[in-house]
């Protein structure tokens, strides 16, 4: 193999590569990347037999051929190159780069002892663009589970339906939802793992394009013309969300997003270790207070003007997860709607219909 590509086009894609890569001791050459060519192009892989990536890069192609390397040392000396023209050289599976002054030969293996990545037989299952699908994720995704103990929640939740998407992500704490309103859509419900959805915010980054989609029986394939993504899809059933999500409401706070983000972050200084800070309403004087106390350092206190509508309350949230929820609604008015303070709450924009966020209060003993 013998090709000539630029450092900076090579590099966006070894960087993306690498983040696939996880250190395998059974399986070594899944610590490699697979250099090969491809329709006078240069196309690096990476699998951790989860998900699998490639990216096709445009190059000069003397020689088709290819090799697999040790992913990790090619991705830094790549990344230490000056911005100009590298060429690739495979040799007695060696891989040999030069660029400017600078020499380097890499080990590597037969390119056919690398796994196949998957390729999925079905045609495109769903065409929407990048900046949309982005801003879907991006709604959800920080209240999925961490833990891989549950992996049907540590995921993201796609309900496709004729003429609408939901997105939906929870923990068991709080929960995210976020639609989509589309037309002609064929109906499929899928569990997309978490990582997974964070690796296609990273690649999408800011691409205005179409991104493909395809689904074959339990794998998904983002296509993202130079860029192919294909996942694993979680098997089993996501927990019934729907049941949690209340009909109906005893108390609303129409309030401030900025004012409310605001008290929160101060009222977080004096929380205790359960990052515990208490709403308690008070319709007389059309106030919403917030309220922190921390033993050993102090307390704190802030009153927000807001239109109540209802009972009183006083509940109390984790400050982290009412943070995370604020950041996602991006206007200003919003609504605070309770039941109590022991069930679910819920938090959304005044006038779009399209997010809403489920919060459960911590038990006010």
């Amino acid at each position: 193999m013998i090709v000539t590509c630029l450092k900076e086009n090579l590099k966006e894609s070894l960087d993306s590569a690498l983040r696939i890569v996880k250190y395998n001791s059974n399986l070594p050459i899944l610590n490699n990347f697979l250099i090969t060519t491809d329709n006078g192009r240069l196309v690096v892989s990476s699998t951790d037999l989860e998900i699998g990536f490639t990216s096709w890069i445009s190059s000069k192609i003397t020689k088709n051929g290819g090799i697999t390397v040790p992913a990790q040392i090619l991705s830094q000396f790549i990344n230490n190159l000056p911005n100009k023209q590298i060429n690739l050289e495979v040799k007695d599976l060696k891989l040999h780069l030069n660029c400017d002054n600078i020499k380097a030969s890499i080990n590597g293996i037969n390119p056919d002892d690398f796994p196949i990545i998957p390729k999925l037989k079905n045609e495109s299952f769903l065409n929407i663009n990048s900046k949309i699908l982005k801003n879907a994720l991006n709604y959800v995704v920080n209240s999925a589970a961490l833990s891989d103990a549950r992996p049907e929640i540590s995921s993201v939740y796609i309900k496709i339906e004729p003429d609408q998407i939901k997105f939906v992500a929870t923990d068991s704490f709080r929960l995210a939802h976020k639609t989509l309103f589309l037309s002609g859509l064929k109906p499929k419900n899928i569990i997309l793992p978490l990582r997974t959805a964070g690796e296609i915010l990273k690649i999408i980054g800011d691409k205005d394009i179409e991104v493909k989609i395809s689904i074959d029986q339990n794998q998904i394939k983002f296509d993202l013309d130079n860029i192919h993504l294909v996942s694993r899809l979680i098997d089993g059933n996501y927990p019934d969300y729907e049941a949690i999500i209340p009909k109906t409401f005893e108390t609303k706070c129409f309030i401030s997003k900025s004012a409310l983000e605001e008290a929160v972050k101060s009222a977080s200084c004096f929380s205790s270790k359960l990052n515990d800070v208490v709403f308690k309403t008070n319709s007389g004087k059309s106030i919403l207070e917030v309220f922190s106390n921390n033993s050993d350092f102090g307390n704190h206190q802030a009153k927000i003007e807001s239109e109540i509508k209802g009972k009183e309350i006083n509940v109390v949230f984790n400050w982290k997860y009412v943070l995370d929820g604020l950041k996602n609604i991006p206007e200003d008015e919003l609504v605070l709607e309770f039941n109590g303070d022991q069930k679910p709450s819920m938090m959304r924009p005044q006038k779009n219909t399209d997010f809403f966020y489920i919060l459960m209060p911590i038990r006010n003993s």
